[in-house]
């Protein structure tokens, strides 16, 4: 579902091509998203939350490209991305497992 956005858009490119102003919107939307969530990461205690926000700001390159009129690009990032965060997200949660002696885990 995270990506559902972007599979959206993408498939509705052609129709915003026609459109300057719009692209120049999802462009915008885009850049905003990457910067937000670069930050928000930077922030986080939490390795999880920090991955979160981490595919937050790879959304948003997604739209910038979106924005450009890339889709080919998009969709191949789109794919390529969310296996190994997939890996990130459960090698995570193995070591936030085995470190659960050692530290107190918290994600407050």
């Amino acid at each position: 579902m995270v990506g559902a956005g972007i599979f959206l858009v993408a498939r509705l490119l052609p129709l915003f091509i026609v459109i300057p102003y719009i692209m120049n919107l999802i462009s915008l939307i885009g850049i905003i998203t990457v910067l937000l969530g670069a930050t928000v990461a930077l922030a986080q205690k939490d390795i999880k939350r920090g991955l979160a926000c981490s595919t937050i700001s790879q959304l948003g390159y997604m739209m910038l490209a979106l924005g450009m009129g890339s889709y080919r690009a998009v969709l191949f990032h789109l794919i390529t991305h969310a296996y190994p965060k997939a890996l990130l997200f459960l090698g995570s949660g193995s070591i936030i497992h085995s470190m659960k002696a050692i530290v107190v885990y918290s994600p407050d």
